[in-house]
């Protein structure tokens, strides 16, 4: 009887660490001073890309700064209030397909991101230690995902929660581009449906074992 109830514990355990660990998606957002989308989660660190060389991210890799649209090369990410008409992000720069690397935050389990053009080959990839802990595509984000730079479906701000903990965000694209601005990096407590998915587990765990030891 102890030894079933051990092995029962231990695969609740896993199993809803395994379920905790999946990422969250949602849409929300609040307008920054510009018209922009930003994150609506307080306490995160928020990149503009607007106060030039002084940036909260450290970058390395293939990307650029810009303003506006180039094309052929980017679009800027579109809102309710129209195109974005401050500095964001754009990977690759130079050639059609590389990667950038951010770090300078510590570490995180929640990125937010106001992501133009969503494309099917636009990838995050998350490290702890060097190690890759989760991937990412736009596919996840929009079925349609076709890099519509006027499309809502694939120009929204994103937030991706309950990751597992990392400390550097690659941004992969194999086409131009990968269009972002307002990256916001933090930790962020579990969404609702996680910590009560965790708790009806352990609670359907003691009703379990209460009644093994009364039969």
């Amino acid at each position: 009887m102890k030894k079933f109830v051990a092995v029962l514990v231990g695969g609740m355990v896993f199993g809803l660490a395994g379920m905790a660990s999946a990422y969250t998606l949602n849409y929300n957002y609040q307008l920054d001073g510009n018209g922009g989308m930003t994150s609506p989660y307080a306490s995160v660190l928020v990149e503009t890309f607007d106060a030039g060389d002084t940036l909260n991210l450290t970058l390395s890799g293939d990307f650029n700064i810009v303003q506006g649209n180039a094309s052929g090369l980017h679009a800027a990410p579109t809102g309710p209030s129209g195109q974005d008409q401050t500095n964001y992000l754009t990977v690759p720069n130079a050639r059609s397909t590389g990667s950038t690397f951010a770090t300078g935050f510590g570490t995180a389990n929640y990125l937010g991101l106001w992501w133009g053009s969503i494309d099917v080959y636009n990838t995050f990839n998350f490290y702890n230690n060097n190690v890759l802990v989760q991937s990412f595509t736009g596919s996840q984000v929009s079925t349609l995902a076709n890099g519509s730079w006027t499309n809502p479906a694939t120009n929204k701000y994103v937030n991706i929660l309950d990751l597992p903990d990392f400390d550097k965000i690659e941004f992969v694209s194999t086409q131009y581009a990968f269009e972002t601005d307002n990256i916001a990096v933090g930790t962020v407590v579990p969404e609702p449906g996680t910590m009560m998915l965790l708790g009806a587990g352990f609670l359907g765990l003691a009703i379990f074992v209460k009644r093994r030891k009364s039969a």
